[in-house]
């Protein structure tokens, strides 16, 4: 979780909910659900990882499902959960798509967290012109995620992340371009939805969308 400030306010709206399910909880576990859906089995999940270590867990072997949540549909009824929490696991997914469509029919309400697009093509690291001389390639943003995500509103906007990104410097931006670290709020997108929310996948020329992105960011990031 980036946004650790808006976990004050998802414990608040989980505690007193009934059902609350937890999609892609077993690298973080959310403690205050009471249900969970991931490909890994519930024995193998990361305890000493979970977002929320002064709860207790609701949630237990029981109901715990294993199942691939890019597969449709999942095995709940409609609006069976009072709060359904998906943090970050829609950037990594094959099918994010599918993913928002099962969140909206079996949740309530929610809470969806990713990193923001400006930090998927933020390389934290200095002397990069150095590094790329050695054959040292950095990393930028997170190379296993396969998405930028982008909201406007309750609606979200999935892009492709591509090898193209390293390989123009036009891609993307460095600490120097910026000038300071980010700030958490810049680095992840936090969105609570009631009801439903919208979603779509932006299919774009990245050769124009990806120097275009970075120039509005560099903008908005220096003010």
């Amino acid at each position: 979780m980036i946004l650790r400030s808006n976990l004050p306010k998802l414990r608040e709206y989980t505690s007193s909910a009934a059902r609350v399910l937890d999609v892609g909880g077993w690298y973080q576990p959310f403690n205050l659900a009471t249900h969970v859906i991931d490909l890994h089995p519930y024995e193998s999940r990361r305890l000493h990882e979970a977002l929320d270590p002064e709860d207790e867990e609701r949630y237990s072997e029981a109901t715990w499902t294993v199942h691939d949540v890019c597969d449709s549909l999942w095995p709940f009824s409609d609006k069976s959960f009072d709060f359904v929490v998906c943090s970050h696991l829609l950037e990594d997914v094959r099918d994010p798509i599918s993913v928002c469509r099962e969140l909206c029919r079996v949740g309530k309400a929610g809470y969806i967290e990713t990193p923001s697009r400006i930090r998927e093509i933020f390389c934290k690291e200095r002397l990069l012109f150095a590094k790329y001389l050695t054959g040292a390639i950095p990393e930028i943003g997170f190379y296993q995620h396969r998405w930028f995500v982008e909201a406007e509103g309750n609606h979200l906007r999935f892009t492709a992340k591509t090898a193209a990104l390293p390989a123009s410097r036009r891609n993307y931006l460095t600490h120097a371009d910026v000038g300071r670290k980010l700030t958490e709020a810049e680095s992840g997108l936090g969105l609570f939805w009631s009801g439903n929310f919208t979603f779509e996948e932006v299919f774009v020329d990245i050769r124009l969308d990806y120097p275009a992105f970075r120039r509005r960011a560099l903008q908005w990031l220096k003010g």
